[in-house]
């Protein structure tokens, strides 16, 4: 069986969309289960993420930007959600 072949600008969404929905799952499962979890860890990620984001010295490529962008994302969902229901 052969792997299929990606839109060049699908491919990219797709990695987006996965990483959000997986982040998103992980957070909403700790803040379940993990009574030490709580909306400043995730300000105090955000920060750091918001630092990453913007120092790509390294050429991570944009897959790997993907990622970090679906990552901040599903953090601050989780946040607004976590603070709209406080």
């Amino acid at each position: 069986m052969t792997a299929p072949v990606y839109d060049s600008d699908e491919f990219p969404r797709l990695i987006y969309r996965q990483t959000f929905e997986a982040v998103y799952a992980y957070l909403e499962e700790r803040r379940r289960s993990d009574p030490t979890f709580t909306p400043e860890d995730i300000r105090q990620f955000l920060k750091d993420a918001y630092a990453c984001q913007g120092d790509n010295w390294g050429g991570r490529g944009v897959l790997e930007n993907k990622r970090l962008d679906a990552t901040i994302a599903a953090h601050e969902a989780i946040l607004a959600e976590w603070e709209n229901n406080l």
